[in-house]
């Protein structure tokens, strides 16, 4: 016995090592050293040895750098001119894909500039379109307990000097979870924390009541005198009402003196928590709103859409939702999204995506959304220009790119990764009775010839869902009578209706528990009536030999009318499964309370004989008998009681049992006064929402 418990605490401790092995093991540092070349500094990267992950590519880094001063990169070694003299504080983030090491922590270092360019800098940013003020991308995918940081960059497009406030919205409010927490923004354009919220003007019905307080500065040339047709204010509210019922979380930046044409970076610092470990591969967003004072200067929004990873590999499959509502899942569109880069030497003339499709996802009704490179969908036959191919088999869907070019990332002219990278989005559609399951997809990726990678698993589960009930029967259960019944542990089967609602999941497939609210009533119905008879006798008074032989007898009859009823409440507990659409079973106990009513009405009759000796009219002796009848009602009474039972049962229902109506019976059996068990049944109609 020792030797087992030891082993056994062997084995546990064992198991709590192996399962602490990351937290226990020292974290990786990334440094990085700056040299300069006049007013030019170069940057390099020392990052930690590679933990090459078994079966994965070739494990490789990539990089993020912020320089202090509002500008950044994504460059391996890049090099900075500092528009000015000073002070610059550096940022390294270093990011290691196909690795099994444990998450590397960032650098920052320190850089005095003597000289700053005599030119002007052109600041980087991530717009990618003239036509937006704002836009936001982040500096890889959001992992747990890792850090990430989101570029903001915002321009003005109007034609006159503007303040304004930045909207900052994370933590959607349809996860369940917090998947962020803010660590810090670095602000280098004099931008300032601002607590103040949009909020309505007092004392006034006009369309402007929902505007935001405006606090225009002088030098914009516009008055903060407002007309009641602005759309821009209207437009600005819109947003943010929108925005503030997405997420749970907001932060406002105030910014100033933004000049016509000028771009500007604010960097997010974000923490994500541990949470995000249950909805990793699913899309997540954080949105943005620039808010511009000057209303000549439309608001604008801008939402950042990307994936939440157990690891930075390259080579994924996401979906849109990992929990979905089964009762919306008719109506519901997924959307999937396929990446993918070239990791090789050389570019990549084809690539093949092979995708398992879920079981209860309809191929038929597949749609390709949007991939890269960008190319049209291939006709029939495939010319020999570059194109998308599409089909689908019982193996699932398969997407081809043919004649494309896709650099690889270790190609020497490669210099932007992002262009070795590529992806396909699709849209699925959910079958008709697709079962309450969760359900996975994996793809299985071909560059070209080579042997192909296969991407993580995605996992989309339903929500519980609640399925309310509406429940009427009838009820068949022991009445245990008057106490001398009670005594002898006799009764009859006697009938009740009940009516009540019932709460479970919604359609589930597998077993799920139910709990119930039941309420019956009975009247009082027809009179139980009981007779109970009493014989007494006497000595007769001044006998004679005449009547010696008689006594004087008085014999009482009481009959008792009694007429209960009683309201009763039943909590049943119950384990289910629905076999199929139209048969389930279940086993459950239930607790109840009876509120007992009713009204005892009695009625006593006497029958008296008595003896005696008269003379009759002849001179003789003889024995007279007097008999008497006499009947007495004593008032009603009214009387109460509580009571409890216990139940044991089981059940089966035919019908629509996962949703719609059924019918159900039950049976099983109440533990009596005297600890024994009787029987008991009812019938039911339900009606499940």
């Amino acid at each position: 016995m020792k030797t087992l418990v030891a082993i056994s605490g062997f084995l546990l401790s064992c198991t709590h090592m192996l399962a602490q092995t990351e937290a226990l093991s020292p974290p990786r540092q990334v440094d990085f050293t700056v040299g300069s070349d006049g007013n030019e500094y170069r940057f390099h990267p020392v990052p930690p040895p590679l933990q090459q992950k078994a079966g994965a590519p070739e494990a490789f880094w990539t990089y993020y750098w912020e320089f202090g001063d509002g500008s950044f990169s994504f460059e391996e070694s890049p090099s900075h001119v500092y528009q000015g003299a000073g002070d610059y504080h550096p940022i390294l983030e270093a990011t290691a894909h196909y690795d099994d090491g444990g998450k590397p922590k960032g650098k920052t270092n320190s850089v005095v500039a003597d000289l700053g360019s005599k030119q002007p800098v052109e600041l980087p940013t991530v717009f990618d379109s003239m036509r937006l003020p704002i836009r936001m991308k982040a500096s890889r995918q959001a992992r747990a307990q890792e850090a990430l940081v989101c570029i903001l960059s915002y321009r003005n497009l109007g034609m006159v000097t503007t303040d304004g406030r930045l909207h900052f919205f994370f933590n959607e409010k349809r996860f369940p979870v917090s998947h962020f927490a803010l660590d810090s923004a670095r602000l280098h354009f004099e931008e300032r924390a601002d607590d103040a919220v949009s909020q309505a003007l007092p004392m006034d019905d006009s369309p402007t009541q929902r505007w935001t307080v405006l606090d225009l500065p002088s030098h914009t040339g516009v008055s903060t005198a407002l007309s009641g047709d602005y759309p821009a204010s209207t437009i600005l509210q819109n947003l943010l009402d929108n925005a503030r019922g997405a997420y749970r979380e907001e932060k406002i930046w105030r910014f100033t003196r933004l000049q016509t044409g000028e771009k500007r970076n604010l960097f997010i610092a974000l923490q994500g928590t541990d949470k995000m470990l249950q909805d990793t591969n699913a899309f997540i967003h954080l949105e943005a709103v620039f808010a511009p004072f000057d209303p000549l200067i439309p608001p604008e929004r801008y939402e950042l859409e990307f994936e939440i990873v157990s690891s930075h590999d390259p080579n994924a499959i996401l979906v849109s939702d990992s929990r979905v509502n089964y009762r919306l899942i008719g109506s519901k569109k997924l959307d999937y999204k396929v990446q993918f880069q070239n990791n090789g030497e050389g570019p990549a003339s084809m690539v093949e995506l092979k995708i398992e499709i879920p079981e209860g996802l309809d191929m038929k009704q597949m749609r390709p959304v949007e991939w890269y490179p960008k190319c049209p969908i291939c006709p029939k036959p495939v010319p020999t220009t570059g194109c998308l191919d599409t089909a689908s088999s019982k193996e699932g869907l398969l997407f081809t790119f043919r004649n494309i070019y896709l650099p690889g990332s270790r190609q020497k002219d490669a210099d932007n990764r992002d262009s070795t990278q590529g992806f396909v989005r699709y849209r699925m559609e959910a079958e008709r009775g697709m079962p309450k399951r969760s359900f996975r997809s994996r793809a299985k990726i071909t560059f070209d010839k080579n042997a192909p990678i296969y991407t993580n698993y995605t996992r989309t589960r339903f929500k519980t869902g609640i399925s309310p009930g509406l429940k009427v029967g009838y009820g068949f259960e022991p009445n245990f009578g008057t106490a001398e019944e009670i005594e002898n542990e006799s009764f009859v089967q006697e009938g009740y209706v009940f009516l009540g609602a019932s709460l479970s999941p919604f359609k589930s497939w597998s077993v799920y528990p139910q709990v119930e609210l039941l309420t019956g009533i009975r009247g009082r119905g027809n009179p139980e009536e009981t007779t109970f008879t009493q014989t007494k006798t006497f000595p007769v008074a001044n006998p004679s030999p005449l009547i010696e032989a008689f006594k004087d007898t008085v014999m009482m009859d009481s009959i008792v009318e009694i007429m209960r009823g009683f309201v009763s409440f039943e909590v049943p507990f119950l384990l289910r499964k629905n076999f199929t659409p139209w048969f389930g079973m279940g086993i459950g106990g239930s607790a109840r309370v009876f509120l007992d009513n009713g009204q005892t009405n009695t009625l006593i009759s006497t029958d008296s004989i008595r003896y005696s000796v008269k003379d009759n009219s002849a001179g003789f002796l003889e024995v007279v008998r007097d008999i008497s009848h006499e009947e007495t009602e004593k008032t009603p009474t009214t009387f109460s009681d509580t009571r409890f039972s216990y139940t044991a049962f089981a059940d089966l229902t035919l019908g629509s049992v996962r949703q719609g109506i059924n019918f159900g019976v039950r049976a099983g059996a109440i533990l009596g006064r005297k600890k024994t068990l009787v029987p008991f049944a009812q019938l039911s109609l339900e009606l499940k929402l």
